[in-house]
């Protein structure tokens, strides 16, 4: 469907992009910080998150770091 020659399913695709792309790492970063981590392991998590945006995102909800793991 083409209204006035905007194709509306790239339109979707796009959005979907920018929102994995920019919402994916500040949700992570917003989660990370309410955590109890060590300064080191927040740090490193806060570093990887900004340095590969989807990929460091998508490691930290695998992962999901605790405060147990501070030990």
């Amino acid at each position: 469907m083409e209204t006035f020659g905007i194709n509306l399913w790239f339109l979707l695709i796009q959005a979907t992009f920018v929102v994995l792309l920019i919402g994916l790492p500040i949700i992570s970063l917003i989660d990370l910080a309410k955590k109890k981590l060590s300064g080191t392991t927040l740090a490193l998590w806060a570093l990887i998150i900004c340095a590969i945006p989807v990929l460091g995102a998508l490691a930290y909800w695998i992962v999901k770091p605790s405060a147990d793991a501070r030990q």
